[in-house]
């Protein structure tokens, strides 16, 4: 998908800025459901990590959500990018955990979302920062419905949850053929979005409401 397709679904005037300065902005007092739509790999880290550096020095429970089996690599990536991982993993602020399939949960997709959400919050209090896609890749009909109905699930729901959701996606990993009608649907499940092309210099945040 081409900043033109979101050019296509950007009808309304919105107020844009930096996605890093966007980032720092965040207060955990002002809860939002975020979209971060990225072609730049590295530069997309750099904004998820930084999102989560600033809640860890707000002392605030963060988790990121990995579809990696190896959780030191995502450790690594996060020392690189400032942050003491020992020093928090310590005080129990810092939470990594790796995503299970929830195609392949046989209660359905929504109650395993569920039970997954209900297990990584247990015992901790909020404010929360939570970074990841609980989808990895969406390509069938079966993994766009299931990815769909999450976000609308927990759009809906988002007063519950008392913090801020970084939701990640790649344009490798995402439906090649529905263009803007599939990012209407995923802009309709959030507050607030932010888009990076592979120049990171172009990359645009904003507030939907």
């Amino acid at each position: 998908m081409s900043t033109s397709d979101f050019n296509k679904v950007n009808n309304q005037d919105y107020i844009y800025t930096s996605p890093l300065f966007f980032i720092d902005s965040l207060s955990n007092c002002n809860y939002k459901h975020i979209v971060l739509y990225y072609e730049n790999h590295e530069y997309s880290k750099k904004i998820q990590f930084k999102f989560i550096k600033n809640g860890l020095l707000n002392i605030e429970n963060c988790i990121y959500i990995t579809q990696d089996d190896n959780i030191s690599s995502i450790e690594n990536e996060m020392i690189s990018h400032g942050i003491d991982v020992d020093t928090f993993y310590e005080k129990g602020f810092l939470h990594i955990y790796k995503m299970p399939n929830l195609l392949d949960y046989q209660k359905g997709v929504m109650k395993g979302f569920d039970e997954f959400m209900e297990k990584i919050l247990s015992g901790l209090k909020p404010p929360y920062r939570l970074v990841g896609r609980l989808i990895d890749v969406i390509n069938t009909k079966e993994q766009i419905e299931a990815n769909l109905e999450i976000e609308k699930n927990l759009h809906s729901k988002f007063d519950q949850f008392n913090g801020i959701v970084l939701c990640t996606y790649d344009v490798r990993k995402i439906p090649t053929n529905t263009n803007a009608k599939w990012l209407e649907d995923i802009l309709n499940s959030h507050h607030s979005a932010i888009f990076v092309t592979e120049t990171p210099e172009q990359g645009i945040a904003f507030d939907m409401v």
